[in-house]
């Protein structure tokens, strides 16, 4: 019987680069899968040193983290990147750029962390109406909202269906309108089990009444990164020029 062979191992990574990213345009309707296949294939083309993990079906050192949902813009996506050998981050950008379609532009910046998700704390998110005409009907299902100590709404997966508690994940909740559009506003704490925007939203529909049924709205991340003390969110630092490695 032929002796198995060991699994490829490979060197730790030598450096680790963090890239923040739009999803604008048609590019919002590619899920969090076709974003991971389209960037992975773009730093191949980009000639990136990508880092690789070991064993039998190596595969590239990215990692993401609360990814956009399909159908969502987002100026606030971020990607974890590890590099096999030293490339500063200002080349990686420019290279990367030149690979990516209209409504994804990205920024390389130098990092020690190792885990995304402990760094976004929380997004803020906008859900909008174009058209409707509201009757104060939203900033009244909001106040409402504000004011429970829960709010359950069913989610199904396919997994099953669960009931999740969306109130404690919302810092902040506001209703605007204008003669072009109704719109939610929400600051959102990003944990396990995530709230969606959606969630939020259903939350509204279907336990604080009156609520306006204009369907699912469009929706749109407008930052992600640190909870601030006043329950705003700053993006992650962007990034400074320096190399990557010394």
């Amino acid at each position: 019987m032929a002796r198995r062979q060991d699994p490829e191992r490979r060197d730790p990574p030598v450096g680790w680069v963090r890239l923040r990213y739009t999803k604008l345009g048609p590019a919002r309707f590619m899920s969090a899968r076709d974003v991971a296949r389209l960037l992975e294939r773009a730093l191949k083309r980009a000639d990136v040193p990508v880092a690789y993990s070991s064993g039998f079906s190596p595969h590239m050192r990215v990692s993401y983290a609360f990814p956009a949902p399909t159908g969502a813009a987002s100026l606030s996506e971020y990607a974890l990147v590890a590099l096999a050998s030293a490339l500063e981050p200002d080349v990686l950008q420019q290279r990367l750029g030149a690979q990516l379609p209209d409504g994804v532009r990205v920024w390389a910046s130098a990092t020690n962390d190792r885990h995304l998700p402990p760094l976004l704390a929380a997004s803020r998110w906008r859900m909008t109406w174009p058209g409707t005409d509201d009757d104060g009907s939203l900033a009244t299902a909001v106040a409402s909202f504000l004011t429970a100590d829960t709010v359950n709404v069913e989610r199904r997966s396919k997994s099953g269906t669960s009931i999740q508690d969306v109130r404690g994940a919302v810092v902040s909740l506001e209703a605007g309108t204008s003669t072009a559009e109704s719109a939610l506003t929400m600051v959102l704490r990003q944990g396990d089990p995530l709230i969606r925007p959606t969630d939020v939203a259903a939350g509204l529909a279907s336990w604080c009444q009156p609520m306006p049924v204009w369907g699912p709205g469009l929706l749109s991340r407008e930052a992600q990164g640190t909870l601030e003390p006043d329950g705003t969110v700053t993006d992650l630092p962007e990034p400074d020029l320096r190399p990557l490695l010394g």
